[in-house]
This record gives structure tokens, C-alpha cells and sequence, in this order.
């Protein structure tokens, strides 16, 4: 602050000293002579021309190093809003742990009290709510697998990434592999494209173990929100500086209001309030993808389907 004072008041100084002494020449307190100059059309252009490239060279100085403060205050917002996002996770994921775990004990103690009031009575029937325990397991389940989610994310955000030869092709074959083989993907029609001439794909450089759990999380969403007999494509290809893989499938669809938020964090749309999930599947892919120096894009129609595009640089 004290130094853009400073240098408003050097910028203003020439014009003050100017209205000073013509004020005084004015009133008579100086003697005011009449100057005549005689000076070449040439050197007066010239004169003209460098006190103007000054004046110019002078305020793009300036708004260069404006523009420098105000793009390393940005960046250190950024950076700032990121340091208190991860510890706000890291937060999170300790605050949760402990009474989690507590309850998973109590839950497990409980279930066992329960197993022995039903063999101790008459007939070895249930009581008729019994079926609250299992629900509530159902929900401490999902609240597990919230915390586990929460500690991949901010662990994405902040460790080191291995970075060896990752061959697409092979995680996408055994991926898909293991979702025709279980118990939904079996029911829909999942079909992998994959180029063989002139090439196979490229590899890329990064860590096959978070490009199979981002490709995993995209299949599984495709799986999750199509119905049986649904259709989904897996397809890849490369264009000399990217791998491309697109996951389709022929689901609802998004609706378009919903579009800029499926990458946030614990957002879940209509259609996924009734399935289970955490809400932070998408949001680990984007952060996969961008430690991968990689993109990820998302288009749908509604009744029509959805494609998520994942684009991984083949060099780094």
C-alpha cells in the first residue's frame, strides 16, 4: 500500500511542481521572461517521438508488473484454496476413523447379541425388526466406503505418482474382462474397441495402478446407471499426442442443469439418489487424469446416453 502511494505521488510530482511555479510567475512572485526557441523540425518530431516511447515504455512496464502481482495473488489464492481443501479431507478422514470404527464394533457386538436372542427363543424365530440390523449395516457400509473414497482423494491430490510404462490396452481388456464376468455387467452388453492396424496403442507414462482405478470408476458408473440389456462401448484410440478411451453407454442420460457439477465432490444427481455410491467417483477421474497431466470431458443426452472422454498424454 505504502509503496503504490509513493509511486502516485512521483507520477503526480511534475504536474504539482508545474501548477506551483505557474501560479507564481502568475502572481508576480517570479520574474516571468518570454523564451523563444528555435529548433529543426526534425529534432522537435524526435524529441516528441522519445518522450512518448517513455511514456509508453513506462506504463506498459507498469501494467506488465500489474499484471504479474495480480496473476501470482490469483495463484497463491489457488494454491492456498488447494492446501485447505487437502486438510480439510485429511480433517475429515481422522474426525471419521475413530467413531466409525467404534461403530462397526458395537454394530458386530450387537449382531451377536441378536444371533444369541434368537436361538435362546422359542422356536429360534427373529424378532420382527430384525431386519434393522441389516440395514444398518447396509448404511455403515456406505459410509465406509465414503471414507475410503475421501482418503484415495486426498491422497491423489498430495503423494507422488509412480510413473512407469502403462500399456491402456491390457488394463482395458482385463477390465473389462472383470465387468462382463460379475454379476451386473453381465447383464448389459459391454463391447471393447481397440486398434490393431496399422498400430496398437502407444503407451503412456504414469501409474497403471490409478489409470485402472479412474478407468474402473468410469465402467462402473456406466454399469451402475444402465439398465439390463443397456449397451456400453469401450473404445480407444491415440492421435500422436494423446490416448484417447471413450466410455459410452445408452443409459438416462444426464440432464443438462446437472452437467457443470457431476465432477464435484459428494454431488449426486436425481437419477443416482436411489443407487449406492459416495458421490466421489467422478471426482477421483478428474483428479487421476490431472496428475496424469490429462484431460477428461463428459457429454450426454438425456434417453439417449453418455460418453466420458479420457485423453492421456503418450509423452511426459
Amino acid at each position: 500500500m505504502r509503496k503504490r502511494l509513493i509511486i502516485s505521488l512521483l507520477v503526480v510530482l511534475p504536474a504539482v511542481i508545474g501548477i506551483i511555479l505557474w501560479e507564481a510567475y502568475w502572481l508576480g512572485w517570479l520574474p516571468d521572461y518570454v523564451v523563444y526557441l528555435r529548433v529543426s523540425l526534425s529534432w522537435m518530431v524526435l524529441v516528441i517521438g522519445l518522450v512518448l516511447t517513455a511514456f509508453c515504455v513506462i506504463g506498459w512496464a507498469f501494467s506488465i508488473k500489474n499484471t504479474q502481482r495480480f496473476q501470482k495473488k490469483i495463484k497463491d489464492t489457488r494454491a492456498e484454496a488447494v492446501d485447505q481443501h487437502r486438510h480439510f479431507l485429511r480433517r475429515l478422514d481422522h474426525e471419521l476413523k475413530n467413531p466409525l470404527t467404534a461403530i462397526q464394533i458395537e454394530v458386530a457386538n450387537l449382531d451377536a447379541e441378536l444371533g444369541a436372542l434368537v436361538e435362546s427363543s422359542a422356536g429360534g424365530s427373529a424378532p420382527k425388526n430384525s431386519q434393522a440390523l441389516p440395514r444398518l449395516k447396509e448404511q455403515l457400509t456406505r459410509l465406509n466406503e465414503l471414507v475410503v473414497q475421501l482418503r484415495k482423494l486426498g491422497e491423489l491430490e498430495s503423494r507422488l505418482i509412480e510413473l512407469e510404462p502403462v500399456r491402456i490396452d491390457e488394463l482395458l481388456i482385463d477390465l473389462v474382462d472383470e465387468f462382463r464376468n460379475s454379476a451386473y455387467g453381465a447383464e448389459r452388453e459391454i463391447t471393447l474397441n481397440l486398434p490393431e492396424i496399422p498400430w496398437p496403442l502407444p503407451e503412456i507414462t504414469g501409474d497403471a495402478d490409478l489409470v485402472y482405478l479412474a478407468l474402473r470408476n468410469l465402467l462402473g458408473n456406466a454399469v451402475k446407471f444402465t439398465q439390463p440389456g443397456d449397451a456400453i462401448q469401450v473404445r480407444a484410440y491415440d492421435d500422436s499426442m494423446y490416448v484417447i478411451v471413450e466410455i459410452a453407454d445408452t443409459g438416462p442420460g444426464i440432464p443438462e442443469d446437472e452437467l457443470p457439477y457431476v465432477w464435484d465432490e459428494l454431488y449426486r444427481g436425481k437419477l443416482a439418489r436411489g443407487l449406492p455410491g459416495s458421490g466421489l467417483g467422478l471426482a477421483i477421474v478428474k483428479a487421476i487424469t490431472e496428475r496424469h497431466q490429462g484431460q477428461v470431458l463428459l457429454r450426454s443426452r438425456v434417453d439417449k446416453g453418455t460418453v466420458i472422454t479420457v485423453r492421456l498424454p503418450i509423452d511426459r
